[in-house]
């Protein structure tokens, strides 16, 4: 039989708490300031780890820093370093610069074009250096990669630019001006993720039975992927977004001091919002489980040619399909239906030799 390598993990990632205390682990801020050799370095202990030869110095806690490290630097289809500006652990200081200058530009239109595009810009490094690598082709060319932050930046920000105007045309009541950044991201968003994600539209995503058999791809399951990412987006960044807006207004309305030194929005907006982000990262990452499920009678109305691989190449009747919903990381390195796993333990799976009976 196949022997298998675990790391003790604390948390259960069927839970919704479980995923939680992952996700705030995987995108601490302070993984910012792991260096190149320090990544090199995690990824050597990780493969000595995997094939057996790790050195007995080498602690669990040790083991789980190091996995920690890789995880939120190495892609977990493609293996390529991250962007540093495109990791999860980034966002909090690049998305609340960028947010705190759109909140205080939002009056003026001279701004707005340059702000909105430095902004869905970041959003699509993001969304690149994050995608779903269980497709069929990874667009990772430069030439593929800059049609598509170009595509999805230059729509995604005149989408933005042109709700953001509408909308402060037509609200008047103060409650609901505060929600106008939020619909103008949210806006955005439903444009850029799908653009820098189009390969999952187009190809499909790898789809998976039960006993974690490829069985085909589907251009549905892609779609409702895509679809969770946009949904974890807007739920990140809507507590920050609005809250902020409201504690501004009302310290403008009460401090005499905050109304006189307007140099002392920014930052407040700023690192506020960024300390907000901290938390809602993993709240919002938490929502949805790493591997989605999709029915078959799903995939049988709306993706016919998926239906056709499923029951051509799977071994037995299966209800219930698993997909890898991308952007955020794997939990594991071999795909294991999240209904079916009890995780007391972290798998770093990998087949390390047999044992016969």
């Amino acid at each position: 039989m196949e022997t298998v390598k675990t790391v003790s993990c604390p948390w259960n990632l069927d839970t919704y708490f479980g995923r939680w205390m992952y996700y705030s682990w995987i995108t601490n801020p302070k993984l910012n300031f792991v260096t190149s050799s320090m990544i090199e370095e995690a990824k050597l202990i990780r493969f000595s780890y995997l094939n057996g030869s790790i050195s007995n110095d080498i602690t669990g806690t040790r083991l789980l820093y190091e996995h920690q490290i890789y995880e939120n630097a190495i892609h977990p289809h493609t293996n390529e370093v991250q962007n540093i500006f495109g990791r999860l652990s980034f966002m909090p200081i690049g998305k609340a610069f960028l947010v705190a200058v759109l909140l205080s530009q939002l009056t003026k239109n001279s701004s707005s074009y340059v702000w909105h595009g430095l902004n869905q810009s970041y959003d699509s490094l993001v969304n690149f250096t994050n995608r779903n690598g269980d497709t069929k082709f990874i667009p990772t060319t430069q030439f593929r990669y800059g049609i598509s932050v170009l595509a999805a930046t230059v729509t995604s920000t005149l989408a933005a630019f042109h709700i953001e105007r509408f909308l402060l045309s037509k609200i008047c009541h103060p409650i609901l001006y505060r929600f106008v950044p939020l619909i103008t991201f949210a806006g955005a968003s439903f444009i850029n993720v799908p653009i820098m994600r189009h390969q999952e539209i187009i190809e499909g995503v790898r789809i998976y039975d039960c006993n974690k058999e490829k069985v085909g791809y589907s251009k549905f399951a892609g779609l409702k992927g895509i679809g969770e990412t946009i949904v974890t987006r807007i739920v990140m960044l809507a507590p920050g977004v609005v809250l902020i807006h409201y504690l501004e207004n009302v310290l403008d309305n009460k401090s005499c001091w905050f109304r006189k030194n307007k140099w002392a929005h920014f930052p407040f907006k700023s690192i506020g919002f960024g300390i907000i982000l901290i938390g809602m990262l993993p709240t919002a990452c938490a929502i949805f489980p790493q591997f989605s499920s999709i029915k078959l009678c799903t995939l049988k109305r709306f993706d016919k040619e998926a239906y056709n691989q499923v029951t051509e190449k799977s071994t037995e009747h299966t209800d219930t399909l698993y997909f890898n919903k991308g952007l955020y990381y794997n939990t594991s390195d071999e795909f294991v239906p999240y209904q079916q796993k009890k995780l007391n333990n972290y798998k770093l799976t990998t087949r390390i030799g047999r044992v016969n009976k």
